[in-house]
């Protein structure tokens, strides 16, 4: 059917692949947009019209309308390549639109080696619940193969990523891979699936919080399900949604006005910079008047483009608007202008009424004071750690130490990678969420001087077992084992001999584990350090079912490194098992009695046990002091005496609050806390 766009709409490709490497047998994704490059709206009639990609029909077209400057993604495909130079032609209709992609794609490396009918077995992803998610949401999943033929299928597989998992956002960005989170160590071992079975491969939990430590902007949510050795793979489409903005600083763009009247102050904002900026809320600009007595007015504008995604080139005006400046003193007066979109940013415009004919161009800034911050270099090696809030970047710095990354908002192109060793220029910046446990520095990257990929892996010895999870692993000499095993046993029964003096609710169950724990010893004194940290794991939880992350890391003494490292293989293992609450993650050991499918209300009560040195246990000790001053502070005051940013401390007050430790107020025009009885109670016997 003919049809015809206006000069104003652009189509735009973007071919992406996980690693940004186009291989033959692995799946990139074809992101197809629409843009309307004018400042006013477009009508649309694109009828029966439908998408083309290599003479293949994939779907509708596109909207009726599009907005001023709006971007708009109307597909993300799949797509297959082949070896050697290729040319992707995409284009509205019959060549209405059109525009191609020419790549160079290199050979299939994998080595997956398997028997049975390959085209039977049916990739899925498996997710609690609704794939929609919110601000306060885990994204657990696991991705399953099922052999959905008549005969026996067998999967061989030399390391230990076997079922991963990348995801992909409506631009075309890579926000998340599983890869990036963890060892794909190299180890034999077969899978055999008969008829009409499944075999799952747990993921790591992710919190929305892309590898630039900055929450993800919300929309559609490609997931990409690999086996990769086999060349197997599906897609499926979750949503992230939040309303509250980043607090990862924006460097692209800024907010400008332009001021005049004489009885009305008459203001014209625009963005000025270059990118791509989505509108989380009903009205997306929120104005603030301050004048020499304080706050005056505030104002909400530009409240029709919620959802919706805009190009900034070099300018993007916003809606005008007029405040009455009829009864306003002479003096100083600021603007403070805050967007409610992704990415967003806060600035200031400060004016003297009235306003002068010679006026200058008005001075912008933060909404702080800013300070010339000295820029340094440093090297060093990158390696990652994974809790419930996320992914912590972590730089290895032989002069420094070690460092966590805050972000990198000016680099859209550049990630740090687990091994990879490099020069960087870094500013000190306020940890991020994910690494705001760490008692160390932080810093944001603002320039890339060099960086190496680690040297791939050098096979020297393989081991072939049927087990779903094999781990390679050193042998060290039984005396060294012996010993080390000793060490730490006196140093773990230590630990819990002080709990129990001090804890008369944890005797029993620690006695319990203790003896448990002392037969462990026995039996693995001839086994490697990696399954004697396993078996502690095993009788910690064996004794106190249902703890979270933190909690095991804090009782344990364990990294985040290690016990997430254990903890995945005792799963894969099917030796423990997880279920989410809220934003945490709890663990239970597998038995006849504690098992996946059992029933919420059926589940053992978790041990109350938060780490004293934790934000948790300070905000706790906090408010238990405060208390008995008859005082209860508001977050923003806790947020100030910890030296913590508020969306931090929020998060932690929900958590204390949900777990019935904390509880809120409103007192006056503002919410307080203060602790419950049952949190003064788990004051009194413990050491926090």
């Amino acid at each position: 059917t003919p049809f015809s766009v206006p000069e104003s709409l652009e189509l735009e490709l973007v071919l992406t692949s996980r690693d940004g490497v186009h291989a033959e047998g692995a799946p990139s994704i074809l992101t197809v947009r629409l843009h309307n490059s004018i400042s006013e709206s477009i009508e649309l009639d694109f009828g029966s019209c439908e998408l083309i990609v290599d003479d293949e029909m994939m779907g509708v077209c596109g909207p009726s309308s599009l907005m001023a400057n709006q971007i708009l993604t109307i597909a993300q495909i799949p797509i297959e390549l082949q070896e050697g130079a290729q040319t992707i032609q995409v284009s509205l209709g019959d060549m209405v639109l059109a525009q191609q992609i020419e790549i160079d794609v290199i050979a299939d490396q994998d080595a997956g080696v398997n028997s049975g009918d390959l085209s039977k077995a049916v990739i899925g992803l498996e997710i609690q619940e609704s794939n929609e998610f919110g601000d306060d949401d885990i994204f657990t999943s696991e991705i399953s193969i099922t052999n959905s033929g008549q005969e026996d299928l067998s999967l061989n597989f030399s390391d230990a990523c076997r079922g991963e998992l990348w995801i992909v956002d409506d631009s075309g960005q890579v926000v998340m891979d599983t890869r990036a989170l963890k060892d794909c160590s190299d180890v034999v071992f077969q899978n055999l699936i008969t008829p009409n079975d499944s075999r799952n491969f747990a993921q790591p939990d992710w919190t929305f919080v892309a590898n630039d430590g900055c929450l993800i902007a919300p929309g559609e949510l490609l997931v990409v399900m690999e086996i990769p050795e086999h060349d197997l793979f599906s897609t499926s489409t979750i949503s992230f949604n939040r309303a509250e903005a980043n607090d990862c600083r924006n460097e692209q763009f800024i907010i400008d006005a332009e001021l005049s009247g004489d009885e009305e102050l008459v203001i014209q904002p625009s963005l000025i910079g270059q990118s791509d900026i989505t509108w989380m809320t009903a009205c997306g600009l929120e104005t603030t008047l301050n004048g020499p007595e304080g706050e005056i007015d505030r104002l909400l504008t530009d409240c029709d483009n919620e959802e919706i995604t805009q190009r900034i080139s070099d300018s993007l005006d916003l809606e005008s608007f007029n405040i009455d400046f009829t009864q306003a003193q002479e003096g100083d007066y600021s603007l403070r202008f805050t967007t409610a979109s992704e990415p967003s940013t806060t600035q200031i415009i400060e004016f003297t009424w009235p306003l002068s004919s010679d006026v200058v161009e008005p001075e912008v800034e933060d909404d702080e004071t800013v300070e010339q911050v000295e820029s340094r270099t440093v090297f060093g090696t990158w390696s990652a750690t994974t809790n419930q809030d996320g992914t912590c970047w972590l730089l290895d710095s032989p002069d420094e130490g070690i460092i966590t990354l805050a972000g990198a908002p000016g680099l859209i192109d550049w990630a740090p990678e687990a091994g990879a060793t490099g020069g960087y220029v870094v500013i000190p910046a306020e940890a991020a969420l994910q690494c705001s446990q760490f008692a160390t520095e932080s810093f944001t990257v603002t320039e890339v001087l060099s960086q190496q990929s680690p040297a791939p892996v050098i096979e020297e010895e393989v081991v072939v077992e049927s087990d779903p999870l094999v781990e390679q692993e050193e042998e060290i000499s039984t005396t060294v084992v012996t010993i080390g095993v000793v060490i730490a046993s006196g140093g773990i029964l230590s630990m819990l001999g002080a709990v129990i003096a001090t804890n008369e609710s944890w005797r029993i169950p620690a006695t319990s584990a203790g003896l448990w724990f002392l037969g462990l010893i026995g039996r693995t004194s001839e086994t490697s350090d990696g399954r004697y940290q396993r078996g502690r794991l095993m009788g910690y939880l064996t004794a106190n079912p249902g703890c979270h992350f933190r909690a095991l890391m804090a009782a344990l003494e364990m990294s985040n490194g290690q016990i997430t490292h254990h903890l995945k293989v005792l799963e894969q293992e099917e030796r423990i098992w997880r279920r989410a609450d809220g934003r945490l993650v709890r663990f239970y050991p597998f038995s006849s009695n504690l098992h996946p499918g059992i029933a919420e209300e059926d589940l053992p009560l978790p041990p109350l046990s938060p780490d004293p040195n934790s934000l948790q246990g300070k905000i706790l000790r906090l408010l238990d002091d405060d208390g008995q001053m008859g005082d209860y502070p508001t977050q923003a005051e806790l947020a100030h005496r910890l030296d913590r940013s508020q969306q931090l401390v929020s998060h932690h007050l929900r958590t204390l609050q949900k777990f019935g430790l904390v509880e809120k107020r409103k007192m006056g025009v503002r919410n307080r806390y203060r602790l419950t009885r049952e949190a003064t109670f788990l004051l009194e016997t413990t050491d926090l």
